[in-house]
């Protein structure tokens, strides 16, 4: 399962300035992050999320996280400078102190 960060031009050059290349490019130049998880981290994604949906026929992926959510993601690699999943663990432990 995973998770994917579409990434505006903006975010993708910044990320690219700081030495970050975590993107990869799908769909004619659009660029996202994915991030593979195990199953533990997705059953409590959807605990802390419950509009999350968890899609394991087409997409493989969590879909409807909140935007601020991945913002967080996104504003952990960049400030800290660390993996996208370790951005993500992060982000769960942030949220869940909410």
């Amino acid at each position: 399962m995973k998770i994917y960060i579409w990434l505006s031009e903006e975010m993708s050059k910044k990320l690219e300035d700081l030495g970050l290349n975590y993107a990869r490019e799908v769909l004619g130049g659009m660029k996202r992050i994915e991030i593979e998880l195990e199953q533990d981290i997705v059953e409590e994604i959807v605990k802390l999320f419950p509009n999350a949906k968890v899609d394991s026929s087409t997409t493989k992926s969590i879909e409807l996280l909140p935007k601020s959510f991945k913002n967080e993601i996104l504003r952990i690699i960049i400030e800290k400078r660390i993996e996208p999943k370790n951005a993500l663990l992060e982000a769960i432990k942030s949220f869940k102190g909410r």
